[in-house]
């Protein structure tokens, strides 16, 4: 099958815009999904749990499709991701911060369903960015943190 992806995720964008991000999970994740996201595979319904955690943490979220790299039936897409840490998240109290980093997410294609995610962040630009741990430029706390 020669599928378009580039515009398979122009088209995935649009459908986040328009169902919200969990409807449009149901339309792309292949009912074997496996999601690596550095702490063990999941399954889609973890996923869905994660996405539904920072859409409580993060109301005000926006997700921008930077650019996507394909190759054959892999994609990689790069989204700039941001928006405000006014709910709670892990067991922190809301910061109120804006929060602004870039994700990387790497499909392995079945078609046009997705049947392995990988996601990748920055794991310490989040919680900089609510106050949750310290800056690395800023000076050193006496004792641990």
């Amino acid at each position: 099958m020669n599928l378009d992806y580039r515009a398979l995720a122009d088209h995935w964008m649009r459908r986040i815009d328009e169902v919200g991000l969990l409807a449009a999970v149901d339309e792309i994740a292949a009912p074997s999904l496996v999601l690596e996201s550095g702490m063990g595979a999941r399954d889609v319904e973890a996923m869905r749990a994660r996405f539904a955690e920072m859409a409580i943490a993060i109301p005000d979220a926006t997700v921008t499709l930077e650019d996507v790299l394909v190759d054959g039936p892999k994609l990689c897409l790069i989204l700039d991701w941001q928006g405000t840490h006014t709910g709670p998240l892990r067991g922190f109290a809301p910061s109120g911060r804006p929060v602004h980093f870039a994700v990387l997410i790497v499909l392995q294609m079945d078609g046009f369903l997705v049947e392995r995610v990988r996601f990748f962040t920055e794991p310490l630009t989040g919680p900089v960015q609510m106050g949750i741990i310290p800056a690395f430029d800023d000076p050193p706390r006496e004792g641990p943190y």
